[in-house]
């Protein structure tokens, strides 16, 4: 049987479900409410998040690691997935889960189209590009 989610994690999906449909077609704009939601601000862009992220004293670098930003969400830290790119980098973040994936589960908005809820990150970025993600996470 599978444990219930901490009470952080579960206020993290709640903040993204509340964000979500206001900003379902921009990655950064849901991350920045999501963020502003449970008190952790950040600025800019896709771009200028994961180059912050990087090197941010208040956020864990977890590397590519997908096994352990998921265990990090699990246990109620706020994770956040980044891949800088030319043009429009991505940014995800990755929520708990009582379910095995393969992959983190995560919500994300998409610039020009919707993204998802609570779906795995393969479906949020190709298949040559998941190795580059890069995945850092804080307490609440």
């Amino acid at each position: 049987m599978a444990e219930a989610l901490n009470e952080t994690a579960t206020r993290i999906i709640a903040a993204c479900e509340q964000n979500w449909d206001a900003w379902k077609n921009d990655c950064s704009g849901f991350l920045k409410a999501v963020g502003a939601t449970l008190g952790v601000a950040l600025q800019g862009n896709a771009n200028a998040i994961g180059t912050y992220l990087e090197t941010a004293a208040d956020w864990q670098n977890l590397g590519s690691d997908l096994a352990t930003a998921q265990l990090r969400a699990n246990n109620g830290m706020f994770v956040v997935g980044a891949l800088n790119t030319r043009g429009h980098g991505h940014v995800v973040v990755v929520v708990a889960t009582d379910t095995p994936h393969p992959y983190p589960v995560a919500y994300w908005g998409t610039f020009g189209a919707a993204g998802r809820k609570n779906a795995t990150i393969n479906y949020s970025w190709r298949a040559s590009d998941l190795a580059n993600v890069k995945f850092y996470a804080r307490p609440l």
